[in-house]
């Protein structure tokens, strides 16, 4: 059974949402709050499988809530509810880590479908994450004795990058490049969040480039190699999604490497409903190739 956490300053909405999601059985409640404090403290205490959170909070709104969260790796899903309807808010929700938006006033059959959708993923996610890591021990043990961490990371990484399409493209070298260099580097990957990519890859063309004269023309072809090669990973896993939304890698990915209302972006461009396709952040989808190395370091 699934358990919950439903923060709102409402108290009606929160008695509305416990409700609907006892009554169709859809899983336990364990903690319930009206403000936003509360509700992180909370959510770092019993680390539920659902957060249901309301935009606009009291001492702390439901994006920073968000945010702070997903910085921590608890792995909860966010449906955040909300009056407001303006785009820019509602993407940068989005961007901070929630997976659902639900418009108020509460609707039960939307809130319903929405739980359910999320059940979902929930299931597939801890099935492939079960496969993965027993995947990954054998792995492990196979080559135990044989390769050094290092060598590991980088069967691993060259697995992710072909589960994407990508390994065959010049810039998954380069995001090789950097993806090494920031686990051997632990002071620069902390200092990833802060820093210019510009910088990021003159650091990278530096360590592997002998001709320190045209480092700043390298590194300007290695941002456009990278960007090229993710934008083809974000069109690769969006079109698994539209032929089959529960293939193993779309589950696996889609939100894990990537934001995803983006891999929705580019599932709509993909099937022409929208003239724009799914952003794509370097940076972002370089810090979480990094946190899948950590998950592989350490899978228990």
């Amino acid at each position: 059974m699934h358990n919950f956490i439903v923060i709102d300053d409402d108290r009606s909405v929160r008695s509305v949402l416990i409700k609907i999601i006892e009554q169709y059985d859809l899983g336990e409640v364990v903690a319930e709050s009206d403000n936003g404090i509360k509700g992180e403290e909370q959510i770092m205490a019993y680390r539920p499988d659902i957060v249901m959170i309301d935009l606009l909070l009291p001492m702390k709104d439901g994006i920073a809530v968000v945010k702070k969260i997903k910085s921590m790796n608890i792995r909860s899903v966010f449906i955040m509810l909300s009056q407001v309807s303006s785009k820019d808010i509602i993407g940068k929700a989005y961007e901070n880590g929630i997976e659902f938006f639900i418009n108020k006033p509460i609707n039960v059959i939307e809130v319903v479908n929405v739980i359910k959708k999320v059940k979902e993923y929930l299931t597939l996610r801890r099935t492939f994450q079960a496969i993965e890591v027993a995947a990954l021990q054998l792995r492990r043990d196979d080559v135990l004795g044989e390769y050094d961490s290092k060598e590991m990371n980088k069967k691993f990484l060259n697995q992710i990058l072909s589960d994407i399409g990508i390994i065959g493209e010049l810039g998954s070298k380069d995001i090789m490049k950097i993806c090494t260099i920031l686990i051997e580097d632990r002071e620069l990957n902390y200092s990833l969040e802060e820093m210019q990519l510009t910088d990021l890859f003159r650091i990278v063309q530096e360590k592997y480039s002998s001709n320190t004269a045209n480092i700043h023309l390298d590194s300007k072809t290695v941002e456009m190699r990278i960007r090229r090669a993710v934008g083809k990973a974000i069109k690769n896993i969006a079109t698994l999604g539209i032929e089959d939304f529960a293939n193993e890698k779309f589950v696996l990915y889609s939100s894990s490497l990537f934001d995803y209302i983006e891999i929705k972006n580019e599932m709509d461009f993909i099937r022409g409903k929208s003239k724009a396709g799914g952003k794509i952040n370097v940076k972002t989808f370089i810090r979480r190739l990094l946190v899948k190395i950590e998950e592989y370091e350490n899978p228990f």
